[in-house]
């Protein structure tokens, strides 16, 4: 998991430069690092959610880890959505690529605490 944070904040900052700079190739690279972060993101969660539910209830919490996971997924699109129709759209990007740049740090320090 601490890998998929260290990897949003370059990702942010590639997907943000491709939108401003209206660039194919940044996109397509920012959006397989953010595929790659992702992938580390939702299999170390995984993993501690299996490492921490009970045996017997392990469907039943792995199921709401998926959901949680897919609301996540889906809130911040939805309100970058509601935010571009208020700004623009860079500005809505912005946005949002502060607000994951500061979330991801936050865990890093969270996460850091627990790896020493």
């Amino acid at each position: 998991m601490l890998a998929a944070l260290v990897l949003m904040i370059p990702t942010v900052a590639l997907i943000v430069a491709a939108q401003v700079f209206a660039s194919m190739a940044v996109m397509i690279a920012g959006t397989a690092l953010c595929g790659v972060a992702a992938a580390f993101g939702y299999r170390g969660g995984l993993q501690v959610v299996n490492q921490l539910a009970p045996a017997g209830r392990r469907a039943e919490v792995v199921s709401a880890f998926f959901v949680c996971c897919f609301c996540g997924n889906a809130l911040p699109v939805i309100g970058i959505g509601v935010l571009s129709s208020w700004t623009s759209a860079t500005t809505a990007s912005l946005a949002f690529a502060g607000m994951i740049t500061v979330f991801s740090l936050v865990a890093l320090g969270f996460g850091a605490k627990y790896v020493r």
